[in-house]
């Protein structure tokens, strides 16, 4: 078996040059456009595929792989394997393997790496929109992608990755799901669309989101929600179809290359200040969530970050954002929040019809105390909630933050080693 699954993975590396791979559910047609691969520490290898999904410019998703192999293009013929989407906007790479944009960390210091080490497979995928480039003028074709989209999308990673991990005619088993902020998001929504798969095409055995909901237990956020809906339809209907997202580089770029100047988004903040203000500051009245834990001055004035390196976090800014993505991913959060009905939620109309294992996991002074409510929601029997807080409760706004579960110095112990421990009791 063994033989057959490096033959046929090797393969696919092959299938560059642009031949057709049929879908497992008989379906259209997927075309890899380009594979690669490169080491990232000992025998980690990471692969990936940029898979063309459709007939516009744009169709096309990058899946990635992170495996212990026996050979070069001979990876472990592993039991469990996961798939990790995104949060937005951000990539798979910088997030999850986050020595590939930064020297502060060690080498093997990322989820996705310490989770390989420990034979779990690990997958991941970047949305159509983040591979969008910069250069683009035209977004007409943004118009309708939302979470619904990004959840047909990872249909397709998964059952890629599925065939991968067997072959094109007998498909490994199911995957587990997990992702940070809208990568939580869209393991409720994938796991959703996929109770409504015939069961031997189910992609999805478990999901680990992580601080975050798609709806939470709250009359204020749902209130908020449902003020911001309109303007958010509003934009679309004037033609302003995407977000700019490019400051946050300069952001972090100016953090790093010239910390005591002045900043050009927050005078007379310095470029250092600043950028760890946006770390720190509550993003919402409502859920008053932070990215990153830090140390505060007595005039409320943060200095540095209690569990994530500073540089860290810049090099994320200046390195972890897409340039756009799409007003309607909002569009279709704030529907469901609100409890609106039609076709903006109709993603999440099957959450109910969830049933696989969960293990959601958040931060104290990220969605932690918020983000749990989604799982009751379900129809699942096996719900794990894991809140990694360090300090008092009084101290929420100084604790662990969203950020920090993927990016902290302890992450490994707090966040990633009892993840593992939940892997490994759900085979």
């Amino acid at each position: 078996m063994r033989k057959v699954f490096g033959i046929v993975f090797s393969a696919v590396l092959l299938l560059i040059a642009g031949a057709p791979v049929t879908r497992a559910q008989g379906a259209s047609l997927w075309t890899i456009q380009r594979a690669d691969r490169q080491v990232l520490v000992d025998d980690i290898a990471y692969y990936q595929f940029t898979v063309v999904v459709g007939p516009g410019q744009y169709d096309k998703i990058r899946i990635h792989r992170v495996v212990r192999e026996q050979s070069p293009y001979q990876p472990l013929h592993l039991s469990q394997a996961i798939m990790f989407f995104a949060g937005e906007p951000t990539y798979f790479a910088s997030l999850y393997i986050e020595p590939l944009i930064s020297a502060v960390p060690a080498r093997d210091r990322s989820i996705a790496i310490y989770l390989a080490k420990n034979d779990i497979d690990v997958w991941g995928m970047d949305y159509r929109w983040a591979l969008v480039p910069e250069n683009t003028t035209d977004f007409r074709f943004m118009k309708d992608w939302g979470i619904a989209r990004d959840a047909e999308d990872a249909q397709i990673a998964l059952t890629f990755a599925r065939s991968i991990r067997g072959s094109p005619f007998e498909p490994s088993g199911p995957l587990l799901l997990t992702g940070l902020s809208y990568g939580a998001m869209m393991t409720y929504a994938v796991a959703a669309s996929d109770t409504q798969r015939p069961p031997k095409l189910r992609n999805v055995k478990g999901i680990i989101p992580l601080d975050c909901g798609l709806k939470y237990n709250n009359a204020d956020a749902t209130a908020e929600a449902c003020s911001d809906l309109p303007y958010r339809h509003q934009l679309i209907a004037s033609g302003t179809y995407y977000y700019d997202n490019r400051s946050m580089w300069q952001m972090g770029q100016l953090a790093s290359s010239d910390p005591n100047g002045t900043s050009p988004f927050g005078p007379p903040l310095t470029n250092f200040q600043f950028a760890l203000v946006v770390a720190t500051e509550p993003n919402d009245p409502v859920i008053p969530w932070h990215f990153a834990g830090g140390y505060f001055d007595p005039s409320g004035m943060p200095y540095d970050l209690r569990f994530t390196e500073p540089r860290l976090w810049f090099d994320l800014l200046a390195h972890n954002e897409p340039p756009y993505s799409p007003v309607q991913l909002d569009v279709e959060g704030d529907a469901v929040q609100c409890g609106t009905p039609g076709r903006d939620a109709r993603f999440a109309d099957h959450l109910g019809d969830i049933t696989v294992p969960i293990l959601y996991m958040g931060a104290a002074g990220g969605f932690g105390p918020w983000g749990d409510y989604t799982t009751t929601l379900t129809a699942s029997k096996d719900v794990t909630i894991h809140i990694v807080q360090v300090l008092s409760d009084a101290e929420q706004s100084e604790d662990y933050g969203h950020a920090d579960l993927v990016a902290a110095k302890d992450a490994k112990t707090l966040v990633w080693q009892p993840i593992l421990d939940w892997l490994k009791t759900h085979h």
